[in-house]
């Protein structure tokens, strides 16, 4: 549901010195552009800015200005104010959120998936808006903060990435004119789509080829397995490399998961699905959240176990929903 607190979050603001601006853990294109876009506007403002994320900015998002003074983890703080931007609650803000949490400083909680759970002392929670940079554009508005071509370019990265090049079902004309807005101040489309969408490491394409021989395909939901020992053999250390997004364009495929183990031996999940279709159901039911069509849990549980009752759970959803597009 939407929840916006305009005033509350603006007299925050105001009344601060000191903001610290925070983004979820395994940070997007949308998490670093948001925080970084928001970094520089309160920057203009008059404020004393630090921004973190747990373990810093992935290196194909470093080409946004200003990533060089964001922090990988924090000791302490002293802010008047915390802002965490694209976090659907606090645990995804990381270690460095609990850090910041235990200042006791108000949050601001400026996000726009519909299962946020309301977090912060002043919500901008928008969930018609297709990414948190979107939100991030809205409220700058409100504060009265001219675009440059620094947040210009940030926040474009963030509705780029979110919207895989603006292609998903909640696109709309609003949309393309705020994303005509940052790019007359500067923005540039084509290199932020050719670092983001179009980027895959070889490691990554290595990564695929070990997944994919056993890659299954079930009424419609269609599933992959990343293990520990795949990712050591490929030589990749981050995500799924873009597997999850590539698998639901799978004709006979209605909704995709790629199930990834992490070192510390949880198994992150990641869910896409075509319109028509919930994922954010599923991911709630795991503890995690997000979008219908793109969605998401962690999960400390073996695999041998977690798939099958995950992929039930999928099935289910497929019964429950109904194509937009047929497909095959």
């Amino acid at each position: 549901m939407t929840t916006l607190n305009w005033t509350e979050a603006n007299d925050l603001i105001g009344r601060a010195r000191r903001v610290l601006v925070l983004t979820h853990v395994n940070p997007d294109g949308d998490a670093i552009g948001s925080l970084l876009g928001l970094a520089h506007a309160l920057r203009r403002l008059g404020k004393e800015v630090t921004a973190a994320v747990d373990g810093g900015v992935p290196d194909h998002l470093r080409f946004m200005p200003g990533t060089e003074s964001i922090l990988p983890a924090l000791t302490g703080t002293e802010a008047d104010v915390i802002v965490a931007v694209d976090c659907g609650d606090v645990l995804r803000i990381g270690e460095v959120g609990q850090v910041a949490l235990r200042s006791g400083a108000p949050v601001i909680n400026l996000d726009h998936h519909r299962t946020n759970t309301l977090f912060g002392q002043a919500n901008l929670v928008d969930v018609d808006t297709v990414a948190a940079a979107e939100g991030v554009l809205d409220w700058l508005d409100r504060l009265g903060v001219a675009l440059d071509h620094e947040i210009a370019t940030c926040l474009l990265t963030g509705l780029v990435t979110d919207t895989l090049c603006f292609r998903t079902d909640n696109v709309t004309a609003e949309t393309l004119g705020k994303a005509q807005r940052l790019m007359a101040q500067g923005a540039p489309l084509s290199e932020i789509v050719q670092r983001t969408v179009n980027h895959k490491p070889y490691s990554g394409l290595k990564l695929w080829g070990l997944a994919l021989p056993d890659v299954q395909l079930e009424e419609h939901v269609i599933w992959a397995v990343l293990t520990q020992q795949m990712y050591l053999q490929a030589g990749y250390e981050n995500d799924d490399a873009g597997l999850v997004g590539t698998l639901v364009q799978v004709d006979e495929a209605y909704i995709s998961a790629v199930f990834k183990e992490k070192r510390d031996g949880s198994i992150e999940i990641g869910f896409r699905a075509v319109p028509g279709f919930d994922t954010s159901e599923v991911a709630v039911a795991l503890g995690g959240g997000g979008h219908k069509l793109a969605s998401g849990a962690t999960v400390r549980e073996p695999l041998e176990t977690l798939v099958p009752r995950v992929v039930a759970l999928l099935k289910a959803a497929v019964q429950a929903g109904s194509p937009i597009v047929e497909r095959v």
